[in-house]
């Protein structure tokens, strides 16, 4: 008895929601070696001409194709092929790859704004997380047929990178690389990033840092602090200044009262060891 025929299949490379446009690559050519690559990307269909004996091999064919593919799908996977395939198209290859094929790299138009979106709405959180969000991105693009030129691509991307941590990097590309192709400056980022220690999460803003204290009140009308509801100039405009003058303070100090509440004039004051003439 052959001791391997229950041991898993060590070279199986299984799809997940991130890695479609890599996975393809071995597993067409793994349906080519089954020569059921044809039939499944709908190359080579059944006709009315077809003779009866092609078509019971193409038949079989489509089932090892189901068969292999399956083999190389998640958890996640399966569980969308259990869910959303037809009942009427198990064990149908072209079906399956079909379905894959839609919901990963989808060519309509509502595909192409997802995988628009995805890519201008990525934000930075730390550099790891931020290097597979964007590859992933890029590969969404490509399938989805939306050919972004490389240079608009890597701007979009620079300008998501915080300034504190990313302006040498940026200022380098611009300078020296910016005729490079996206994936190479995605490299370029990643060793940068290595030989900088830039690993955690980026630094607060600045304007962080100015955020007033969440103890201090604000107006009720304005949502501005400094001020009482009652002296809003928002509520009530009539109580705002209405020329520069009004900004000044005015008021009579030619005299001045003593603590015993008698009236001077301001020239009466005297200092000692001052001379007046």
């Amino acid at each position: 008895m052959d001791s391997t025929k229950n041991k898993p299949n060590n070279n199986c490379f299984l799809l997940t929601s991130e890695n479609y446009a890599i996975w393809t690559i071995p597993m067409e050519a793994k349906l080519e070696d089954l020569e059921a690559l044809e039939i499944v990307t709908g190359v080579l269909q059944i006709e009315d001409k077809t003779s009866a004996e092609d078509v019971a091999r193409i038949t079989k064919l489509n089932r090892k194709a189901y068969s292999k593919i399956m083999q190389n799908l998640d958890s996640d996977n399966l569980a969308l092929v259990s869910t959303t395939l037809p009942i009427t198209d198990k064990f149908n290859g072209r079906a399956l790859w079909t379905l894959l094929l839609n919901k990963y790299a989808g060519s309509d138009l509502v595909a192409r704004s997802a995988a628009l979106d995805l890519f201008l709405d990525l934000e930075y959180d730390n550099i790891a997380l931020f290097v597979k969000s964007i590859r992933l991105a890029n590969q969404k693009l490509v399938l989805a047929g939306i050919l972004l030129d490389d240079q608009v691509k890597m701007m979009i991307m620079l300008k998501k990178l915080p300034r504190q941590d990313f302006r040498s990097f940026r200022d380098i590309v611009a300078m020296g690389f910016s005729t490079e192709s996206f994936e190479s400056i995605v490299k370029r980022l990643e060793s940068y990033s290595i030989t900088n220690h830039i690993k955690k999460e980026s630094s607060a803003p600045l304007q962080s840092l100015l955020t007033r204290s969440s103890n201090m009140k604000t107006c009720v009308h304005c949502n501005k602090p400094g001020h009482q509801p009652a002296n809003c100039w928002v509520k009530y405009p009539e109580k705002a200044p209405k020329t520069e003058t009004s900004h000044l303070t005015t008021g009579d100090f030619s005299h001045f009262c003593t603590s015993d509440g008698k009236l001077h004039s301001i020239d009466d004051i005297r200092f000692e060891n001052v001379q007046y003439h």
